[in-house]
């Protein structure tokens, strides 16, 4: 019985030697097709629960530095549009050394 459970095994992984089952009996034939359906179903639940954990850990991922990587591209953008400017623009008003913001507090 063990051995039929690994040759199922090995089918399911890829390798098709079908060879085996020609020397069974006819219930031993049913089991061992039994055996590699289940085998084969169950490996690729497994698999597609691996595919679907890995997909949604890069979604995160991703999701947790959005914020981040849209402030970092709009603050390029801003600099490369004020790299643009004309020098005789470029005035102190216009582009202060800090910026001061204030808020209310509740």
């Amino acid at each position: 019985m063990l051995g039929y459970l690994f040759t199922t095994l090995r089918l399911s992984l890829g390798d098709y030697d079908f060879s085996a089952s020609n020397y069974l009996t006819v219930e031993e034939n049913h089991l061992y097709w039994i055996l590699w359906f289940l085998v084969l179903v169950i490996t690729n639940i497994i698999f597609l629960n691996f595919i679907i954990a890995e997909a949604s850990a890069s979604y995160e991922s991703v999701k947790s530095r959005l914020d981040a990587m849209i402030y970092k591209e709009k603050a390029s953008l801003i600099a490369e549009a004020e790299d643009m400017y004309l020098t005789s623009l470029k005035s102190e008003k216009n582009f202060p050394k800090y910026i001061i913001i204030r808020e209310i507090q509740n």
